[in-house]
C-alpha cells in the first residue's frame, strides 16, 4: 500500500541545509554547529539553470513568499547534532570528514536511516560527487510501517556569480546538486515492525538498485543549494520532487525555493573563521578584479541558460564586465545558422535576453552569444 508519506519526506530533506579562487567546502567551515539559528524565507522557484564555471545566478526577481522562519541546531551529545524546523528534528554525524543523515522525528512520524546518507564528504571542491545507498525504517503515527530505500548523490556542479533577491552580489559561490531516488513501501503496523526495529536489516547496495530498477513508481526530489565564500550555511536553495512512473511522463508535484539572508546569519558573530573571510574578501577581489581586467578584459564574465532543455521560450542572462555588442546565433549540429537577432550594444552590468524556439524542430542546436568578437557558445535541448 502506497500513501503520501513520500511526499511529506521528500518536502522534509529537501529543508534542512547543509559547500577558489574557486570556492571549497570543509568540515571547520561548513559542519552545522550546535546553537547556530538559521533565519530562512520561502522564495518562487527559479529554474537553476547550467552548470559549469563561471555561472550568472540573478535570483534579484524572485517574490519571497513567505515570512521569515528559524532553523536551529543543538546537540545532546558530542556526535549528534540535531536540526530543527516546523516541529521536525533531522539528526546528524561528522564521520571521518563524511556529514551522515540518521533518521528525522516530528509529532506524526518517527524514521531511522538503519543505512545512513551520505550528505557530504569534506572538502568539497568543484566537480566532486559524494554518493551512498541508503535504507530507512520506521512509523507514520502508530499505524503505518514505511521502509524507504534508494539512492542520494551531491555534486558540486558549478561556481560563479549570484544576485540575491535583497540586489547584493555574492562572488566564489559555489552550487552542489542532490539527486535523490526513494522506493517506498507501506503496510499496517504488525509483529514485523517490532522485529526489524529489535534487529534492524542491513539492505545490500545491489538489492537496493534492483528494487529501484523494478518499483513501478520511484519518488525523486533535486535540491540546489548555494554556498557563499564566508558563509557556513548556504545562501540559497531549490527543490523539485516528482514522481517517476515505469513508462509514463514523470509526475512533477512541489518546487519551491529558500533564501537566507546573509545579514541575519546571526551565528557569524561566533564564527571566527568565517568572519575572517568575510572580512578579507573585499579586499582580495578587488585586487584580483584590477589584475584580471589588465589581463583579460573579459575576465569576470559570466553567464546563464534556461530551461534547458526547453519547449519554446529560452532566457539569456549575463553580466558583462565591459560593455559590449550582443549578437545572438542558434546553429544546427552542422553549423548552419538557422535565426540571428542583433542585441545592440549594452554597457558593463547584468543583461537578459529571450531567444523564441517554439517553431524549432524537436533536436539539438549551438547557441552562439558574441559578445564584440568574444564568443561563448552552449547545446541547447529543443523539445
Amino acid at each position: 500500500m502506497k500513501t503520501n508519506l513520500s511526499c511529506m519526506v521528500i518536502l522534509f530533506i529537501g529543508f534542512p541545509c547543509l559547500i577558489s579562487a574557486q570556492h571549497a567546502l570543509e568540515g571547520e567551515l561548513n559542519m552545522f554547529r550546535p546553537y547556530d539559528i538559521i533565519i530562512k524565507q520561502q522564495a518562487s522557484y527559479k529554474d537553476p539553470g547550467r552548470t559549469g564555471a563561471s555561472v550568472l545566478w540573478d535570483f534579484s526577481k524572485l517574490n519571497v513568499e513567505n515570512e521569515a522562519y528559524e532553523l536551529y541546531y543543538s546537540t545532546d551529545n558530542d556526535t549528534t547534532v540535531t536540526g530543527t524546523e516546523h516541529l521536525t528534528r533531522y539528526h546528524y554525524t561528522l564521520q571521518n570528514d563524511s556529514l551522515l543523515l540518521w533518521g528525522f522525528d516530528s509529532p506524526t512520524t518517527q524514521v531511522k536511516n538503519i543505512q545512513p546518507e551520505l550528505l557530504l564528504r569534506f572538502p568539497v571542491n568543484y566537480g566532486d560527487t559524494s554518493q551512498s545507498h541508503y535504507y530507512t525504517h520506521g512509523k507514520y503515527g502508530n499505524r503505518l510501517e514505511v521502509d524507504l530505500m534508494g539512492t542520494i548523490e551531491t555534486t558540486a556542479d558549478s561556481y560563479g556569480m549570484m544576485i540575491l533577491p535583497d540586489k547584493d552580489t555574492l562572488r566564489n559561490v559555489l552550487r552542489t546538486r542532490t539527486l535523490k531516488y526513494i522506493a517506498e513501501e507501506t503496510v499496517p503496523i504488525t509483529k514485523r515492525y517490532y522485529d526489524k526495529t529489535e534487529a534492524p536489516l542491513q539492505i545490500p547496495p545491489d538489492s537496493i538498485d534492483k528494487r529501484l530498477s523494478t518499483d513501478s513508481v520511484l519518488f525523486v526530489t533535486e535540491t540546489f543549494r548555494w554556498y557563499g565564500k564566508g558563509y557556513r550555511y548556504p545562501i540559497f536553495e531549490t527543490v523539485r520532487s516528482w514522481e517517476q512512473h515505469a513508462g509514463e511522463q514523470p509526475y512533477q508535484f512541489q518546487n519551491t525555493a529558500f533564501f537566507y539572508p546573509p545579514q541575519e546569519h546571526y551565528y557569524l558573530d561566533e564564527d571566527e573563521a568565517n568572519r575572517a573571510l568575510l572580512e578579507n574578501q573585499e579586499q582580495e577581489e578587488n585586487g584580483e578584479a584590477g589584475n584580471n581586467t589588465a589581463a583579460d578584459p573579459w575576465a569576470g564574465l559570466s553567464y546563464n541558460i534556461y530551461p534547458n532543455p526547453t519547449t519554446a521560450l529560452l532566457a539569456i542572462e549575463l553580466y558583462l564586465p565591459q560593455t559590449a555588442g550582443i549578437r545572438l546565433q542558434l546553429r544546427n549540429t552542422m553549423g548552419l545558422i538557422l535565426a540571428e537577432e542583433e542585441k545592440g550594444s549594452h554597457t558593463a552590468g547584468i543583461h537578459d535576453f529571450q531567444l523564441d524556439l517554439s517553431s524549432a524542430p524537436v533536436g539539438n542546436y549551438v547557441l552562439d552569444i558574441w559578445l564584440n568578437e568574444h564568443l561563448v557558445s552552449e547545446i541547447i535541448m529543443k523539445r
